[in-house]
């Protein structure tokens, strides 16, 4: 009988351990989550790295640049300070709940 008592005694530690182990387990990160959108710039900002597009589901939203960003214009790449007010474009990126960050931006129509 006393024999029981100490396994059962023993299981209930590691029972213990293994769920104290696994409460203290790292939290994953929370995700990214990609965007797409279609609209008209209506801002940039090169200092900032950012440029605000209104698509139709918005009145304007402002958007990160990143710096390894690929940003195409009539086939070829230019740079984030050649984009200007007027231009449509279509871009895509990730938002980390933060910031919604471009990492594709293609001029689809120029003003």
């Amino acid at each position: 009988m006393h024999a029981r008592i100490s396994m059962l005694a023993l299981a209930l530690l590691v029972g213990v351990a293994v769920i104290g182990s696994a409460a203290s387990a790292q939290v994953r990160a929370k995700e990214k989550v990609g965007f797409a959108v279609t609209g008209e710039i209506t801002a940039v900002d090169a200092a900032a790295k950012s440029i605000t597009v209104k698509s139709t589901n918005d009145a304007g939203v402002v958007y990160k640049v990143d710096d390894t960003a690929s940003i195409m214009s009539g086939g070829k790449k230019v740079g984030l300070g050649e984009l200007s007010k007027g231009m449509s474009v279509v871009m895509n990126g990730q938002d980390d709940g933060t910031h919604k960050v471009a990492t594709y931006i293609k001029v689809v129509k120029a003003p």
